[in-house]
């Protein structure tokens, strides 16, 4: 059994992904591919887009995109995420009649 000095010395280390997995000591997996979302305006119309690759900023995809889209404009970009979430109500707000309705 270890002893609480050896303990502390270790070192770890924890990394992970936009997917939701952490991988200990480099454990991470070479083949796995991360992917995120952009939401493009493009010719007036919004678009949201899968992208697979290493995340970049605004800027970057903006530029990467000019080829294929000419004039398009990055408004966001999200982390891929795959969730277990459920959504039960959905309500919008309306400021005129100072509610919420379905």
């Amino acid at each position: 059994m270890k002893s609480f000095k050896q303990f502390l010395s270790e070192s770890i280390n924890i990394a992970g992904d936009f997917n939701g997995n952490l991988y200990m000591n480099n454990s991470q997996p070479e083949d796995s591919s991360e992917s995120f979302f952009a939401d493009i305006v493009w010719e007036g119309r919004l678009y949201r887009m899968e992208v697979e690759g290493e995340m970049m900023t605004k800027n970057q995809l903006g530029e990467q995109l000019q080829d294929e889209y000419p004039g398009a404009i990055v408004h966001n970009i999200y982390p891929a995420t795959s969730s277990n979430l459920r959504i039960k109500k959905t309500q919008r707000y309306q400021p005129e009649r100072l509610s919420w309705t379905d």
